[in-house]
């Protein structure tokens, strides 16, 4: 089972130009969880999907490459479509869209749509 998107990542936020705070709180961002964020957050953006969408992903670092997994289920959960791809680490946002236009082109955003409705 694959946790819904961004799932065990902190965030902080920092006031816009607020130089100082985002160098005080700097050591705090983990590179890999980072990446790992950002692929998942691009494949849910790029399957129009929110909070709510029936949409699954795990992005980790594996041997030097990010890899991330994803799954869009049916309302009901008897339909699972999935997609998993890999990449250098610095193309987190392109793996998410890679692998978002896989799960599209097996009938995601129908499942999403659905989901929406019900």
């Amino acid at each position: 089972m694959l946790p819904a998107i961004g799932q065990g990542a902190l965030a902080l936020e920092t006031r816009e130009g607020d130089a100082r705070t985002r160098d005080i709180v700097a050591p705090l961002d983990d590179f890999e969880t980072h990446q790992s964020v950002l692929a998942e957050r691009a494949l849910l953006a790029a399957l129009r999907g929110g909070c709510l969408a029936p949409v699954g992903a795990y992005g980790r670092i594996e041997a030097g490459r990010l890899a991330l997994d994803a799954v869009v289920l049916s309302p009901d959960g008897r339909q699972r479509l999935v997609a998993s791809g890999s990449t250098e680490v610095a193309a987190a946002a392109a793996l998410g869209q890679e692998v978002a236009e896989s799960l599209l082109g097996q009938g995601a955003a129908e499942l999403i749509a659905a989901a929406r409705a019900t």
